[in-house]
């Protein structure tokens, strides 16, 4: 039996697999790539692109200069991090970003499960961004647009515009730049939107609501009194934030029986029970006089504020916990890391053929040798972290 979550992606597949199905003399399959070409659409990003030529110039050449400096330093943060990866067990690696059919985001070695549908708009919305970016940059350098149109990688759905390669080819190499760094940059803006989005909207909507951990220290008391739950009290203190938790801690000292008061259902905050236990002395500050109950991982939690209205819009774009982030968290952490990830000096990639074109007016003779050899590198890399995440 299906839950309604489970019915809604099915329900959605089903209707993308009819959407290019129906029409089978305009669908070209390329072995699990579907592409769906038109020129809808192609009027409007010709006119966006010619009708404020300032503005895109600006943001062409930001783009150009954020996209190298992104492509150099993601290059070495993969190397530093991959080296760390080797000699350090605890080492972070790379994760692939998949949907999930869950309304929670998961975790396995190498990928996160991101809930489905926060995945699928995201994707939407970063393919619409990155495409729609090269479009209006190539209509700005007066570069014609053959077709767009959409597409099915597997069940991955996307988007493309296609400018004419050739007449791009006999560009300047500044406009060329131009064209190939917008798309990731628009990735940046979207990004950077979200996150302020989100930040506004906690501000605005969340006011804190407790503390909550990650672990309990073993042969401590919070261990002993198997301790659970957001701490929102203890004693007579209320806790609210990290600082209500040092001060009450602070004030009651070690050797002091107490009552922790928690609750198990952030959602609600109705599920509230009590553990008793004795403090000690803090063993990482001898001598200070202050309590001790043997948390790690200590972290802020955040309840929705009296009055909001719509709540469950509010948990949809902005999220309730660590465990359920929210769409606007989803937008910002793929925009970013795929915008990131595509300027990397692969040659299929945005990145590598930016590097390509100055290589080629740089060093000619030397071109493919360099862009081999850092593609070939830069593959064993990859290959190496995931594999180290895998481990």
């Amino acid at each position: 039996m299906f839950d309604l979550y489970t019915l809604s992606i099915l329900v959605f597949a089903s209707l993308l697999a009819l959407f290019f199905y129906k029409d089978p003399k305009n669908v070209e399959r390329q072995s699990v790539l579907l592409l769906r070409k038109t020129k809808k659409g192609k009027v409007f990003l010709t006119r966006l692109g010619r009708r404020f030529p300032r503005l895109w110039w600006v943001y062409g050449m930001l783009a150009v200069g954020v996209g190298f400096y992104v492509s150099v330093y993601i290059f070495y943060w993969l190397l530093v991090m991959t080296a760390t990866s080797i000699t350090t067990e605890a080492a972070p690696g790379l994760a692939l970003v998949l949907p999930s059919p869950t309304t929670e985001t998961m975790y396995v070695p190498g990928v996160i499960g991101v809930p489905f549908w926060f995945w699928i708009i995201t994707i939407f919305m970063l393919i619409l961004v990155h495409e729609g970016s090269h479009g209006i940059m190539a209509a700005r350098e007066k570069i014609r647009i053959k077709t767009l149109g959409w597409g099915l990688l597997a069940v991955i759905p996307l988007a493309f515009v296609e400018p004419d390669e050739k007449q791009l080819a006999k560009e300047k190499p500044m406009k060329q730049l131009r064209v190939f760094a917008a798309g990731s940059f628009g990735n940046f803006v979207l990004a950077v939107i979200a996150a302020n989005v989100l930040v506004l909207s906690i501000t605005a909507f969340f006011a804190p609501a407790g503390v909550a951990y990650n672990g309990l220290m073993e042969g401590f008391p919070a261990e002993h009194a198997n301790l659970t739950g957001t701490i929102v009290g203890i004693e007579n203190y209320s806790i609210e934030t990290l600082g209500d938790l040092s001060l009450a801690l602070g004030d009651i000292g070690p050797g002091r029986e107490i009552t922790i008061r928690t609750v198990t259902d952030e959602r609600s905050g109705s599920d509230e029970r009590l553990f008793s236990l004795s403090t000690v002395e803090d063993p990482g500050a001898e001598g200070s006089g202050k309590g001790f109950i043997g948390i790690v991982g200590v972290s802020q939690e955040f309840g929705l504020k009296d009055g909001v209205a719509c709540p469950g819009i509010v948990y949809f774009f902005v999220g309730r916990s660590p465990d359920f982030f929210g769409l606007l968290f989803f937008l910002f952490l793929i925009n970013l890391g795929v915008g990131a990830f595509n300027l990397l000096p692969l040659g299929p990639l945005d990145g590598g053929r930016m590097w390509r074109i100055v290589l080629d007016k740089y060093v000619p003779k030397h071109s493919n040798r360099i862009m081999n050899t850092l593609g070939w590198g830069l593959l064993l890399v990859l290959i190496l972290n995931f594999a180290l995440a895998l481990v």
